[in-house]
Order: structure tokens, then C-alpha cells, then sequence
């Protein structure tokens, strides 16, 4: 495997171009677009940290080192990823208390963290839920993509729900709040990148894990890249809240985004871009659940569209697990609250389905209907539809057959 733990630097000769990486300098276009969607936060370089894992073949494939850059890291490389990622933001509580830093160390540009529905947040309208310990550096253009960048493990934001509970600013490494030390452990982050490239390789949809920057004393950053990190949460927010504008240009958002990518071919002035955009999702959860049925994964899918891309895929590995059989009875615990377990995810992906059905509805008529008003909709028969063809599709490809393309 070409993505591989970090350790032994190489020489530099010179000529490497890693020119790439300073297009993620914390400005992204969701920041213009749908400003109502994060916070923005100063943020500042560290002075420790060592790079301990680094994807190259993601890395050629978003144009971030050439195509023929032997897999291991040179001294420039390192150095670049370290200025690039080896970040914290400067927090309310640092900004609270005037805590000073260095002005060589802060970036030019603030980071975002960005709000979304979160069903362990008490406000079940995503008012004060989002990112709790992650920053997005921003977007690169490579390899004929657009990809988003986001790491976590850099401090903890307004949004963590230690935070919320709290009811003040949190300082970054606290640990008296559940969900509000803002940092990330480091066994955490390299079970996400090995299972992340493993699922990548075998099909399913995922984010993927581009490097990871040991801090030290058991914590680390995680860099994590897409083509698209959107979730279904970061558009849901605003249609619980009842506010079509942003709302509007979040989902338009979205499908730019997926049509720039040549992921969706809505093409801009298409007038029926919102219901082309639900019967995309449709298939596209369909087929998503269905190879996590087939393939006994569990993940955490809910009706807050959290811990799950736009597109349909895997984002946030602390609770996916994989079964080598089928484990109907297995729940995750999150201190308050199990999880759904194996045999609930295809309901609970339908209801994401019905909630993008609602969002269409609105979008297309301009007057919110009941959730439930959508329960026998198009889109669902669509759903059970692609997920009976799907689920077939993977079971005779595990018996030996070809895989479609």
C-alpha cells in the first residue's frame, strides 16, 4: 500500500514542486456562498508536530506532488504539510482571555467551521451544532477534480457539544466536557486512515484520509479529503430552521459542486435541477446502502443526515465498524445514547431520502409541507427500486461474478 506511516525523511534534491499546497490557505467557496452556514476563526501554525502518516497516491491524484514522487517524504514535503496543516484556531476562550501569539505564527486567512445538524445536540435545528474540533483548509483543483480538505484535532469550536454544554467558551485540550477537548487521538486517526483506503479500494464510497501530524502525547491532526465533504446535515439545518435562501443556495451548492466534478450532469440553468438533484441522491443512497448491507458495515446513519456525505458515502470513522458476520444486534455507545444497529440503516437512509424529498418540495413551491407527507413519494419507490438492484449487484459480485461498471 502505497499510503503509509511516515517516519524516515529522505534528502530533498531540489526540484520537487509541491506548489499545490498553497491553495489551502482556509478560504473555500461555501464561505461566499452560504455565509449563514460556519464561523470563521483565526488560526495559528504550531510549533510541534510530525508527520507520521501521508497518502501519496491520494496526494497524485489531487495534484498535490507529481505523478512520479516516490513514496516516501523528503524534508520540503514534510515541512509543506507541517505549514499547511499543523494548525490550531485561535478559540473564543483564547480570544476571551487575550491570549497572545506570535504574529509570525497566525495565518493570513480565518478558517471556517461549519454548522450542520447533529442529533447529540439539544437544539435539534442545528443552531448550535456543526464542527466541534475541525477547520476546513480549503478546496485544491487536480487530477480533473475540485476536492475538499478539512482537518480535525485543531482545537475546539463554539459548535463541539462540550461546548454548548458548558455554556462558555472551552479552552482547546480541555477535558471537562464530554465532546469538547478539540483534539483528536492519534490511534483514532490511523484506524480511520487504514479503514478509509480499505473501503476506497473495495468500492465504497468514502472520505479518505490524506495525512496525519502527531502532536504528540497521544493526540494528532487528521486531514481527511473528498471531492465533495458536504452531508446531507449541512443543507437539513436550514430546513428544519424554515430559512429557504440559504437553504436554496446551499443545494444549488451542492449540485455545482457535483456537476464541476462530472459526478452529476445538472448542468446550472437547468430548471429542474432540484428534483434532478433528489433522484441523484435517491440511487446514490440506495446503491450506498446496499454495499453496506451486503458488506456488514455498520454506519451511523440517522435522520440528522450527520456522519454521512451529500453524495452518499462514509465520513467520520470513530463508529464504523465491519463485521466478518453479520452482527444485527450491535450498537454503538455514545455515553447518552445507542446507535441504530445493522438491520435500521436502510430505513434510516430512506429517511434521509424523504427529508431531500421534503427539501425539493420546498425548494420547487416555496411552502414547507410535513415531513411526513413524503413517505410514499417517488423518491422512495426510486430508493427501493435501485436498492434491490444494487444489493443483487453486490451479492453475485461477492459469489464471483464481475463487477459492473
Amino acid at each position: 500500500m502505497k499510503a503509509k506511516t511516515a517516519r524516515t525523511l529522505r534528502p530533498t534534491t531540489g526540484d520537487e514542486d509541491y506548489s499545490g499546497f498553497q491553495q489551502l490557505d482556509g478560504r473555500h467557496p461555501w464561505q461566499d456562498r452560504v455565509p449563514e452556514g460556519l464561523i470563521l476563526y483565526p488560526t495559528r501554525k504550531l510549533a510541534q508536530g510530525k508527520v507520521s502518516y501521508f497518502n501519496f497516491e491520494l496526494a497524485k491524484e489531487m495534484g498535490l506532488i507529481p505523478a512520479n514522487h516516490p513514496p516516501h517524504l523528503t524534508r520540503k514535503l514534510s515541512e509543506k504539510i507541517l505549514d499547511t496543516f499543523c494548525l490550531r484556531i485561535i478559540n473564543e476562550y483564547d480570544q476571551q482571555h487575550r491570549t497572545r501569539f506570535s504574529s509570525q505564527t497566525v495565518k493570513p486567512h480565518q478558517y471556517m467551521a461549519t454548522r450542520y445538524l447533529q442529533l447529540q445536540h439539544t437544539d435539534k435545528t442545528g443552531r448550535t451544532s456543526g464542527d466541534g474540533r475541525c477547520i476546513w483548509n480549503g478546496v485544491v483543483a487536480g487530477g480533473g477534480k475540485i476536492w475538499d480538505v478539512s482537518s480535525r484535532g485543531t482545537g475546539v469550536t463554539a459548535l463541539a457539544p462540550g461546548a454548548v454544554e458548558a455554556g462558555e467558551p472551552l479552552k482547546s485540550g480541555n477535558n471537562d466536557h464530554g465532546y469538547g477537548c478539540g483534539m483528536a487521538e492519534i490511534d483514532e486517526l490511523f484506524g480511520a486512515a487504514i479503514t478509509a483506503e480499505i473501503f476506497h479500494r473495495n468500492g465504497i464510497p468514502t472520505e479518505r484520509v490524506l495525512a496525519i501530524v502527531d502532536l504528540g502525547r497521544g493526540v494528532g491532526i487528521g486531514v481527511r479529503a473528498a471531492p465533495n465533504l458536504l452531508r446531507p446535515a449541512h443543507m437539513f439545518l436550514f430546513l428544519k430552521q424554515n430559512k429557504f435562501e440559504p437553504l436554496k443556495r446551499s443545494a444549488d451548492y451542492l449540485i455545482d459542486r457535483q456537476f464541476a466534478n462530472g459526478a452529476w450532469d445538472i448542468r446550472p440553468d437547468d430548471k429542474n435541477r432540484h428534483q434532478k438533484m433528489l433522484e441523484k441522491v435517491s440511487e446514490s443512497y440506495a446503491r450506498f446502502v446496499a454495499y453496506l448491507e451486503r458488506d456488514y458495515i455498520f454506519a451511523w446513519l440517522d435522520w440528522d443526515g450527520d456522519n454521512v456525505l451529500a453524495d452518499a458515502g462514509i465520513i467520520d470513522y470513530g463508529s464504523v465498524r465491519q463485521f466478518g458476520l453479520r452482527h444485527d444486534q450491535y450498537r454503538y455507545d455514545d455515553v447518552e445514547r445507542f446507535s441504530t444497529n445493522l438491520n435500521e440503516q436502510k430505513q434510516k437512509a430512506r429517511e434521509i431520502v424523504q427529508t431531500f424529498a421534503q427539501l425539493t418540495d420546498y425548494l420547487t413551491s416555496g411552502a414547507k409541507k410535513p415531513w411526513r407527507s413524503f413517505s410514499s413519494c417517488s423518491a422512495l419507490k426510486q430508493f427501493d427500486k435501485h436498492f434491490r438492484f444494487h444489493s443483487l449487484d453486490r451479492f453475485l459480485y461477492q459469489v464471483g461474478f464481475s463487477e459492473t461498471l
